[in-house]
């Protein structure tokens, strides 16, 4: 991601990328505690608002990421099966609700083209592992991955590069029954 208003923001305020990484902490260890119906409601609020901010805004945070089909780098596999069944799966395999990042959108060649949920596994180093559904047509749900630098450390989140696809291999024990 190159340089934009945001990280120019926190790189020359230190005291406010103190108070933003305090509070992503504080909302780190919030989201943790949502229930699936929370979770839903606060996501759907994200699908109807990030687009609309993302048109206006873009530039100083990143609301919408726009990712490829199934070409993509990050995406993993197809699942036969509705993308809450994948959520479930997800969950049982050590994932976590996750509410705080940007809202990803692919083209409407299988289905919707907005991320229907977003699950994360946090690594010991500060790396997360953040994995995203998009629910198709079909009924099944693809699914796509990345790992990138914590939203712990929001500098390094917002510069550092992401390795794409599932490279801590958090997807190899969930079982998708």
């Amino acid at each position: 991601m190159s340089a934009t208003v945001g990280v120019q923001l926190l790189q020359e305020y230190p005291e406010l990328l103190v108070a933003v990484t305090v509070l992503v902490r504080a909302a780190l260890a919030w989201q943790t505690q949502l229930t699936w119906q929370e979770y839903r409601t606060l996501h759907r609020l994200k699908r109807g608002v990030f687009p609309v901010v993302n048109r206006y805004a873009g530039t100083a945070i990143l609301w919408v990421s726009n990712k490829g089909g199934r070409d993509d780098p990050e995406y993993v596999d197809t699942l036969d099966k509705p993308y809450r069944e994948v959520v479930t799966d997800l969950r049982r395999g050590g994932g976590t609700l996750h509410l705080l990042n940007s809202l990803k959108r692919r083209p409407d060649t299988h289905g919707d083209p907005l991320s229907v949920a977003h699950l994360v596994w946090s690594h010991a180093d500060g790396k997360q592992t953040e994995a995203y559904l998009f629910r198709n047509s079909d009924g099944t749900t693809d699914l796509y991955c990345h790992v990138e630098t914590g939203v712990s450390d929001p500098l390094g989140h917002l510069t550092d590069r992401q390795k794409d696809g599932d490279a801590r291999n958090v997807l190899g024990g969930v079982a998708f029954v």
